[in-house]
C-alpha cells in the first residue's frame, strides 16, 4: 500500500520535533554524540522515520542552527521592547545579545561554531542569520536618521558584532583571565563604540 502523502504542514511539524529533540540531546550531550536513533529513541519512533526528513546528519544539524538563531532573534527584539529611545535600543539590543550568550551558551555556540558549512550551502541558515544582523542594521539606521550618529548603519553594526562576537566567545571559552570580568567589561565597550559614532554638536 502507498504512502500517504504528508502535507508541507505535515512534514513542517515533523522537522520541527526532530530539530527541538535534537537540541535538546545537543545541549545535555555534545553535537558529537547526537545521531538518527538517538532522536528516534527519544521521540519513541522508527529509527529510519529521520531520514524521511533530513538527508543526513548535516543536515539536521543546520535546522537546529536556523532554529537557535529564531530564538536568538527574538531574545534581541525582546530586549530592543525594554528601551524607548534610539540609542537606547542599540544597547538594548547588544544587551540581549549578550544575555542570550549568558543564558544560551549551548545554542549560542552552536549558531556560531568555527567549523560549520558555509552558510550557502543552507539558505534557511545564512536567511536567519542575516534576519538578526538586518535588525541592528536597523536599529542603528534610526539614530543615525534621528541625528545621534554619524556612521553609516551597516559598517557601525559589523563593528559593533565582531567586538560583541569576539568578548562573547572568550567568555564561553573561558578565557577572560586577565582580571576583569564579562559584566566589567561590556558596558565600557558599548559606552566607547556608541561614543565614538555620536553625531559632534
Amino acid at each position: 500500500m502507498p504512502r500517504a502523502q504528508q502535507s508541507e504542514q505535515e512534514v513542517e511539524s515533523m522537522r520541527a520535533r526532530l530539530s527541538e529533540a535534537a537540541l535538546v540531546l545537543y545541549r545535555s550531550d555534545g553535537l558529537l554524540s547526537l545521531s538518527f536513533r538517538r532522536i528516534a529513541e527519544v521521540l519513541g519512533i522508527s529509527h529510519t522515520l529521520p531520514y524521511r526528513y533530513f538527508d543526513n546528519k548535516e543536515a539536521l544539524v543546520a535546522r537546529m542552527r536556523a532554529d537557535a538563531l529564531g530564538r536568538f532573534e527574538s531574545y534581541v527584539r525582546d530586549y530592543e521592547t525594554r528601551a524607548h529611545e534610539p540609542l537606547e535600543k542599540v544597547y538594548s539590543i547588544a544587551m540581549g545579545y549578550l544575555a542570550f550568550a549568558r543564558e544560551h551558551a549551548e545554542d549560542y555556540m552552536l549558531i556560531f561554531a568555527s567549523q560549520q558549512p558555509a552558510p550557502e550551502q543552507y539558505p534557511q541558515v545564512l536567511a536567519a542569520r542575516r534576519r538578526v544582523f538586518d535588525h541592528v542594521v536597523e536599529g542603528v539606521q534610526r539614530c543615525v536618521d534621528a541625528g545621534l550618529l554619524a556612521v553609516d548603519a551597516r559598517e557601525f553594526s559589523h563593528h559593533v558584532w565582531v567586538a560583541l562576537h569576539g568578548l562573547l566567545s572568550l567568555h564561553t571559552a573561558d578565557q577572560l583571565v586577565h582580571g576583569m570580568r564579562l559584566e566589567e567589561i561590556i558596558k565600557p565597550l558599548l559606552e566607547r563604540l556608541l561614543g565614538s559614532a555620536r553625531t559632534k554638536n
